[in-house]
Protein backbone atom coordinates (compact mmCIF):
# COMPACT_ATOMS: atom_id res chain seq x y z
CA UNK A 1 0.00 0.00 0.00
CA UNK A 2 1.35 3.19 -1.73
CA UNK A 3 1.89 6.15 1.46
CA UNK A 4 -0.21 8.87 0.45
CA UNK A 5 3.10 11.43 1.84
CA UNK A 6 4.88 10.10 -0.43
CA UNK A 7 3.21 10.16 -3.55
CA UNK A 8 2.25 13.85 -3.50
CA UNK A 9 5.75 14.91 -2.59
CA UNK A 10 7.25 12.65 -5.79
CA UNK A 11 4.32 13.93 -8.15
CA UNK A 12 3.35 17.02 -7.34
CA UNK A 13 3.70 18.32 -10.86
CA UNK A 14 1.88 15.48 -12.58
CA UNK A 15 -0.82 16.26 -10.03
CA UNK A 16 -0.75 19.78 -10.72
CA UNK A 17 -0.37 19.01 -14.94
CA UNK A 18 -4.02 17.15 -14.75
CA UNK A 19 -5.70 19.88 -12.54
CA UNK A 20 -4.70 22.96 -15.12
CA UNK A 21 -5.79 20.57 -17.76
CA UNK A 22 -9.36 20.16 -16.01
CA UNK A 23 -9.59 23.74 -14.82
CA UNK A 24 -9.16 24.64 -19.05
CA UNK A 25 -11.96 21.70 -20.16
CA UNK A 26 -14.79 23.07 -17.32
CA UNK A 27 -14.14 26.55 -18.61
CA UNK A 28 -12.67 29.82 -16.90
CA UNK A 29 -14.47 32.34 -15.26
CA UNK A 30 -11.42 34.20 -16.19
CA UNK A 31 -9.74 32.82 -19.05
CA UNK A 32 -7.25 35.37 -19.71
CA UNK A 33 -5.49 34.52 -16.11
CA UNK A 34 -1.66 33.63 -16.92
CA UNK A 35 -0.67 30.12 -15.55
CA UNK A 36 1.32 30.76 -13.15
CA UNK A 37 -1.35 33.05 -11.59
CA UNK A 38 -3.52 30.06 -11.58
CA UNK A 39 -1.01 27.16 -10.21
CA UNK A 40 -0.60 29.56 -7.62
CA UNK A 41 2.24 27.42 -5.87
CA UNK A 42 -0.18 24.70 -6.18
CA UNK A 43 2.91 22.09 -6.76
CA UNK A 44 4.79 23.66 -3.26
CA UNK A 45 1.27 22.92 -1.76
CA UNK A 46 1.27 19.29 -2.67
CA UNK A 47 4.47 19.32 -1.51
CA UNK A 48 3.91 20.64 1.86
CA UNK A 49 0.98 18.59 2.31
CA UNK A 50 2.96 15.43 1.51
CA UNK A 51 5.28 16.37 3.59
CA UNK A 52 2.91 16.79 6.75
CA UNK A 53 1.09 13.20 6.13
CA UNK A 54 5.09 11.61 5.49
CA UNK A 55 5.69 13.18 9.20
CA UNK A 56 2.55 11.41 10.61
CA UNK A 57 -0.30 13.90 9.22
CA UNK A 58 -2.78 15.12 11.95
CA UNK A 59 -0.40 13.10 14.92
CA UNK A 60 1.79 16.12 14.57
CA UNK A 61 -0.01 19.01 13.02
CA UNK A 62 -3.59 20.14 11.85
CA UNK A 63 -4.41 21.46 8.54
CA UNK A 64 -5.00 24.78 9.77
CA UNK A 65 -1.52 24.70 11.36
CA UNK A 66 0.30 23.49 8.40
CA UNK A 67 -0.50 26.71 6.54
CA UNK A 68 0.38 28.97 9.50
CA UNK A 69 3.93 27.33 9.80
CA UNK A 70 4.67 27.49 5.76
CA UNK A 71 4.88 31.16 3.49
CA UNK A 72 3.71 29.11 0.60
CA UNK A 73 0.63 30.70 0.81
CA UNK A 74 -0.43 33.82 -1.51
CA UNK A 75 -4.31 34.98 -2.07
CA UNK A 76 -3.04 38.12 -2.46
CA UNK A 77 -1.93 37.85 -5.67
CA UNK A 78 -5.13 36.56 -6.65
CA UNK A 79 -6.74 39.02 -5.24
CA UNK A 80 -4.65 41.71 -7.09
CA UNK A 81 -5.74 39.73 -9.93
CA UNK A 82 -9.45 39.97 -8.79
CA UNK A 83 -9.55 36.19 -9.26
CA UNK A 84 -13.18 35.88 -7.45
CA UNK A 85 -13.26 33.60 -4.17
CA UNK A 86 -16.22 31.46 -5.57
CA UNK A 87 -13.40 30.43 -8.57
CA UNK A 88 -11.02 29.89 -5.75
CA UNK A 89 -12.91 27.55 -4.29
CA UNK A 90 -13.59 25.80 -7.21
CA UNK A 91 -9.80 25.38 -8.13
CA UNK A 92 -8.96 23.44 -5.06
CA UNK A 93 -12.12 20.81 -5.12
CA UNK A 94 -10.37 20.41 -8.55
CA UNK A 95 -7.29 19.52 -6.57
CA UNK A 96 -9.09 17.26 -4.42
CA UNK A 97 -11.14 15.41 -7.48
CA UNK A 98 -8.43 15.38 -9.37
CA UNK A 99 -6.14 13.68 -6.77
CA UNK A 100 -8.67 10.71 -6.39
CA UNK A 101 -9.11 10.43 -9.71
CA UNK A 102 -5.25 9.94 -10.19
CA UNK A 103 -4.94 7.58 -7.33
CA UNK A 104 -7.36 5.38 -9.15
CA UNK A 105 -6.02 5.40 -12.10
CA UNK A 106 -2.58 4.17 -10.36
CA UNK A 107 -4.82 1.70 -8.11
CA UNK A 108 -2.95 3.01 -5.44
CA UNK A 109 -4.82 2.33 -1.99
CA UNK A 110 -4.08 4.98 0.49
CA UNK A 111 -5.16 4.67 4.13
CA UNK A 112 -8.21 6.66 4.99
CA UNK A 113 -6.37 8.99 7.78
CA UNK A 114 -3.87 9.51 5.19
CA UNK A 115 -6.74 10.62 2.79
CA UNK A 116 -8.62 12.44 5.27
CA UNK A 117 -5.66 14.88 6.18
CA UNK A 118 -5.23 15.62 2.57
CA UNK A 119 -8.97 16.40 2.06
CA UNK A 120 -8.88 18.21 5.23
CA UNK A 121 -5.90 20.27 3.78
CA UNK A 122 -7.56 21.28 1.01
CA UNK A 123 -10.44 22.65 2.51
CA UNK A 124 -8.36 24.54 5.25
CA UNK A 125 -6.52 25.99 2.12
CA UNK A 126 -9.36 27.01 0.68
CA UNK A 127 -10.66 28.80 3.85
CA UNK A 128 -7.27 30.21 4.30
CA UNK A 129 -7.39 31.85 0.80
CA UNK A 130 -11.13 33.34 1.98
CA UNK A 131 -10.06 34.65 5.34
CA UNK A 132 -7.16 36.73 3.50
CA UNK A 133 -9.06 37.74 0.72
CA UNK A 134 -11.60 39.16 3.09
CA UNK A 135 -9.09 40.71 5.27
CA UNK A 136 -7.43 42.04 1.89
CA UNK A 137 -10.22 44.02 0.88
CA UNK A 138 -11.71 45.00 4.00
CA UNK A 139 -7.99 46.65 4.39
CA UNK A 140 -8.39 47.87 0.35
CA UNK A 141 -11.57 49.57 1.37
CA UNK A 142 -10.42 51.23 4.59
CA UNK A 143 -7.51 52.68 2.49
CA UNK A 144 -9.62 54.13 -0.03
CA UNK A 145 -12.39 55.34 2.20
CA UNK A 146 -9.73 57.42 4.24
CA UNK A 147 -8.56 58.19 0.46
CA UNK A 148 -11.99 59.36 -0.47
CA UNK A 149 -12.37 61.61 3.17
CA UNK A 150 -9.21 63.14 2.62
CA UNK A 151 -10.31 64.24 -0.82
CA UNK A 152 -13.58 65.56 0.00
CA UNK A 153 -11.44 67.50 2.95
CA UNK A 154 -8.76 68.79 0.22
CA UNK A 155 -11.63 70.00 -2.16
CA UNK A 156 -13.71 72.46 0.79
CA UNK A 157 -10.17 73.77 1.77
CA UNK A 158 -10.01 76.05 -1.16
CA UNK A 159 -13.23 77.38 -0.77
CA UNK A 160 -13.05 77.98 3.45
CA UNK A 161 -10.11 79.25 3.05
CA UNK A 162 -11.38 81.70 0.36
CA UNK A 163 -14.32 82.77 2.90
CA UNK A 164 -11.91 83.44 5.91
CA UNK A 165 -9.67 85.51 3.84
CA UNK A 166 -13.21 87.37 2.74
CA UNK A 167 -14.21 87.46 6.67
CA UNK A 168 -11.06 88.85 7.56
CA UNK A 169 -10.93 92.07 4.67
CA UNK A 170 -14.64 92.93 6.33
CA UNK A 171 -13.62 92.87 9.51
CA UNK A 172 -10.77 95.55 8.85
CA UNK A 173 -13.63 97.37 6.55
CA UNK A 174 -14.42 100.58 8.79
CA UNK A 175 -18.11 101.39 8.70
CA UNK A 176 -20.39 99.46 5.98
CA UNK A 177 -18.48 97.04 3.82
CA UNK A 178 -18.39 97.80 0.06
CA UNK A 179 -20.90 96.09 -2.21
CA UNK A 180 -18.15 93.92 -4.34
CA UNK A 181 -17.12 92.29 -0.97
CA UNK A 182 -20.22 90.88 0.18
CA UNK A 183 -21.10 89.95 -3.39
CA UNK A 184 -17.64 88.13 -3.02
CA UNK A 185 -18.45 86.55 0.41
CA UNK A 186 -21.86 85.74 -0.90
CA UNK A 187 -20.57 83.84 -4.37
CA UNK A 188 -18.37 81.86 -1.96
CA UNK A 189 -21.04 81.19 0.45
CA UNK A 190 -23.07 79.81 -2.40
CA UNK A 191 -19.93 78.13 -4.20
CA UNK A 192 -19.54 75.89 -0.70
CA UNK A 193 -23.16 75.28 -0.46
CA UNK A 194 -23.11 73.60 -3.32
CA UNK A 195 -19.90 71.64 -3.31
CA UNK A 196 -21.10 70.17 -0.01
CA UNK A 197 -24.76 69.67 -1.46
CA UNK A 198 -23.26 67.92 -4.32
CA UNK A 199 -21.01 65.88 -2.17
CA UNK A 200 -24.31 64.60 0.25
CA UNK A 201 -26.03 63.92 -2.61
CA UNK A 202 -22.96 61.43 -4.29
CA UNK A 203 -22.71 60.23 -1.06
CA UNK A 204 -25.83 59.32 -0.08
CA UNK A 205 -27.23 57.68 -3.59
CA UNK A 206 -25.97 56.03 -6.76
CA UNK A 207 -26.50 58.32 -10.16
CA UNK A 208 -30.07 55.87 -10.88
CA UNK A 209 -30.79 56.48 -7.74
CA UNK A 210 -30.44 60.29 -7.03
CA UNK A 211 -34.16 61.87 -6.58
CA UNK A 212 -34.65 63.75 -9.30
CA UNK A 213 -37.26 67.11 -9.38
CA UNK A 214 -37.56 68.33 -12.80
CA UNK A 215 -38.88 71.74 -13.35
CA UNK A 216 -39.34 74.07 -16.19
CA UNK A 217 -36.50 77.13 -16.83
CA UNK A 218 -34.39 78.61 -18.62
CA UNK A 219 -30.82 76.89 -18.39
CA UNK A 220 -29.37 80.17 -19.88
CA UNK A 221 -30.89 82.19 -16.47
CA UNK A 222 -29.07 79.29 -14.42
CA UNK A 223 -25.89 79.63 -16.48
CA UNK A 224 -25.43 83.29 -16.18
CA UNK A 225 -26.01 82.77 -11.93
CA UNK A 226 -23.44 80.38 -12.02
CA UNK A 227 -20.52 82.14 -14.05
CA UNK A 228 -21.35 85.10 -12.11
CA UNK A 229 -19.98 83.44 -8.82
CA UNK A 230 -16.48 82.64 -11.07
CA UNK A 231 -16.59 85.80 -12.83
CA UNK A 232 -13.83 87.73 -9.73
CA UNK A 233 -11.87 83.89 -10.23
CA UNK A 234 -11.46 84.55 -13.89
CA UNK A 235 -10.38 88.01 -13.92
CA UNK A 236 -8.49 87.92 -11.10
CA UNK A 237 -6.35 85.35 -14.06
CA UNK A 238 -6.72 87.34 -16.18
CA UNK A 239 -9.44 84.90 -18.25
CA UNK A 240 -11.90 85.51 -20.45
CA UNK A 241 -15.09 84.37 -19.79
CA UNK A 242 -17.44 83.84 -21.83
CA UNK A 243 -21.50 82.64 -22.08
CA UNK A 244 -23.24 82.14 -25.55
CA UNK A 245 -26.79 80.64 -24.68
CA UNK A 246 -30.54 81.46 -26.28
CA UNK A 247 -32.48 82.83 -23.09
CA UNK A 248 -35.53 82.00 -25.43
CA UNK A 249 -34.50 78.28 -24.47
CA UNK A 250 -36.85 76.16 -22.03
CA UNK A 251 -36.74 72.67 -20.85
CA UNK A 252 -37.12 70.53 -17.96
CA UNK A 253 -34.30 69.92 -15.46
CA UNK A 254 -33.20 69.27 -12.21
CA UNK A 255 -32.02 72.78 -10.87
CA UNK A 256 -29.67 71.43 -8.25
CA UNK A 257 -28.38 68.69 -10.50
CA UNK A 258 -27.76 70.99 -13.45
CA UNK A 259 -25.92 73.38 -11.14
CA UNK A 260 -23.73 70.45 -9.67
CA UNK A 261 -22.95 69.59 -13.02
CA UNK A 262 -22.42 73.04 -14.71
CA UNK A 263 -20.86 74.47 -11.75
CA UNK A 264 -17.94 72.20 -11.43
CA UNK A 265 -17.35 71.94 -14.92
CA UNK A 266 -16.99 75.88 -15.14
CA UNK A 267 -15.35 75.81 -11.99
CA UNK A 268 -12.74 73.26 -13.04
CA UNK A 269 -12.09 75.21 -16.32
CA UNK A 270 -10.77 78.51 -14.60
CA UNK A 271 -8.76 76.34 -12.01
CA UNK A 272 -6.82 74.26 -14.38
CA UNK A 273 -6.25 77.23 -17.02
CA UNK A 274 -3.56 79.96 -16.77
CA UNK A 275 -4.21 82.35 -19.63
CA UNK A 276 -6.41 82.57 -22.38
CA UNK A 277 -10.61 81.49 -22.09
CA UNK A 278 -13.44 79.52 -20.92
CA UNK A 279 -16.24 79.39 -22.97
CA UNK A 280 -19.70 78.05 -21.78
CA UNK A 281 -22.36 77.62 -24.87
CA UNK A 282 -25.63 76.29 -24.99
CA UNK A 283 -26.72 73.84 -28.18
CA UNK A 284 -30.46 72.95 -28.67
CA UNK A 285 -30.79 69.79 -30.57
CA UNK A 286 -33.98 67.72 -31.55
CA UNK A 287 -33.37 65.19 -28.95
CA UNK A 288 -31.79 67.47 -26.09
CA UNK A 289 -29.29 70.01 -25.07
CA UNK A 290 -25.74 70.54 -25.41
CA UNK A 291 -24.12 72.59 -22.53
CA UNK A 292 -20.57 72.91 -23.71
CA UNK A 293 -17.50 74.07 -21.39
CA UNK A 294 -14.65 74.97 -23.59
CA UNK A 295 -11.35 76.16 -22.37
CA UNK A 296 -7.61 77.03 -23.38
CA UNK A 297 -5.88 75.25 -20.35
CA UNK A 298 -3.26 72.79 -20.97
CA UNK A 299 -5.36 69.94 -22.30
CA UNK A 300 -5.37 66.42 -20.80
CA UNK A 301 -3.30 63.38 -21.66
CA UNK A 302 -5.57 60.06 -23.29
CA UNK A 303 -4.53 57.71 -20.55
CA UNK A 304 -5.89 60.41 -17.97
CA UNK A 305 -9.38 60.98 -19.69
CA UNK A 306 -10.44 57.21 -18.77
CA UNK A 307 -10.06 58.22 -14.99
CA UNK A 308 -11.61 62.05 -15.26
CA UNK A 309 -14.93 61.08 -13.39
CA UNK A 310 -13.34 59.39 -10.48
CA UNK A 311 -13.07 61.18 -7.07
CA UNK A 312 -9.37 62.34 -7.04
CA UNK A 313 -7.08 60.34 -4.37
CA UNK A 314 -4.79 62.18 -2.55
CA UNK A 315 -0.81 62.01 -3.45
CA UNK A 316 -1.86 61.45 -7.41
CA UNK A 317 -0.16 63.92 -9.38
CA UNK A 318 -2.63 67.00 -11.09
CA UNK A 319 -5.75 65.08 -10.22
CA UNK A 320 -8.86 66.93 -10.83
CA UNK A 321 -11.14 66.41 -8.15
CA UNK A 322 -14.43 65.68 -6.66
CA UNK A 323 -16.05 67.78 -9.12
CA UNK A 324 -15.58 66.08 -12.23
CA UNK A 325 -17.24 62.95 -10.46
CA UNK A 326 -19.90 65.40 -9.02
CA UNK A 327 -21.01 66.32 -12.35
CA UNK A 328 -20.85 62.94 -13.94
CA UNK A 329 -23.14 61.79 -12.01
CA UNK A 330 -25.35 64.57 -11.99
CA UNK A 331 -25.40 64.01 -15.49
CA UNK A 332 -26.20 60.32 -15.61
CA UNK A 333 -28.99 60.84 -12.85
CA UNK A 334 -31.27 63.11 -15.33
CA UNK A 335 -30.93 60.47 -18.10
CA UNK A 336 -27.40 62.02 -19.77
CA UNK A 337 -24.38 62.11 -20.37
CA UNK A 338 -21.02 63.63 -19.62
CA UNK A 339 -18.03 63.56 -22.31
CA UNK A 340 -14.39 65.46 -22.73
CA UNK A 341 -12.48 65.79 -26.15
CA UNK A 342 -9.25 67.11 -25.17
CA UNK A 343 -5.55 67.27 -26.46
CA UNK A 344 -2.50 67.75 -25.02
CA UNK A 345 -2.00 71.75 -24.96
CA UNK A 346 -4.86 72.45 -26.82
CA UNK A 347 -7.40 72.65 -24.59
CA UNK A 348 -10.60 70.74 -23.41
CA UNK A 349 -14.06 70.65 -24.18
CA UNK A 350 -16.52 68.99 -21.75
CA UNK A 351 -19.88 68.20 -23.17
CA UNK A 352 -23.31 67.58 -20.98
CA UNK A 353 -25.93 66.32 -23.00
CA UNK A 354 -29.22 66.15 -21.40
CA UNK A 355 -32.93 65.40 -22.96
CA UNK A 356 -35.24 68.33 -23.21
CA UNK A 357 -37.42 67.02 -20.51
CA UNK A 358 -35.50 65.20 -17.57
CA UNK A 359 -37.82 62.44 -15.92
CA UNK A 360 -38.82 63.26 -12.03
CA UNK A 361 -37.26 60.04 -9.91
CA UNK A 362 -41.49 59.97 -9.21
CA UNK A 363 -42.41 60.12 -12.99
CA UNK A 364 -43.86 63.14 -14.82
CA UNK A 365 -45.86 65.38 -13.95
CA UNK A 366 -49.65 64.99 -15.02
CA UNK A 367 -49.39 68.65 -16.92
CA UNK A 368 -45.41 67.97 -18.49
CA UNK A 369 -45.76 67.51 -22.02
CA UNK A 370 -44.06 64.18 -23.72
CA UNK A 371 -42.84 66.76 -26.58
CA UNK A 372 -39.39 68.46 -26.28
CA UNK A 373 -40.86 71.95 -25.07
CA UNK A 374 -38.68 73.73 -27.94
CA UNK A 375 -37.37 76.93 -28.44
Amino acid sequence: MGQLGDLLHEHHEEIERRWYERWRREGAVRPDLSEAVLKNHLAIQLQAIGEAIRKGGSSTASPRELWAQHGRLDPEQRVRDEVPIDEVVREYAYVIEEVRAWLEERGEQVSVQDYSFFSIAIFELAAESARRFAKYQAEQVARERSEHVAGIAHQLRTPVSTLSLYVQQLERTKGVPDVRSVERLRGTVARLSRLVDGILRMERFSPEELPVHAELLDPAQVIDQIVADYEHEARRKGLLLEVSAKHSARMYVDRDLLVDALGNLIQNAIKYTDKGFVHVTVEPHEDGVVFKVKDSGPGIAPERQRELFRPVRPGQPGGFGLGLSIAFRAAVAQGGSLEVESEEGQGSTFSLHLPWVVHSREGLSEGLAETSPGV
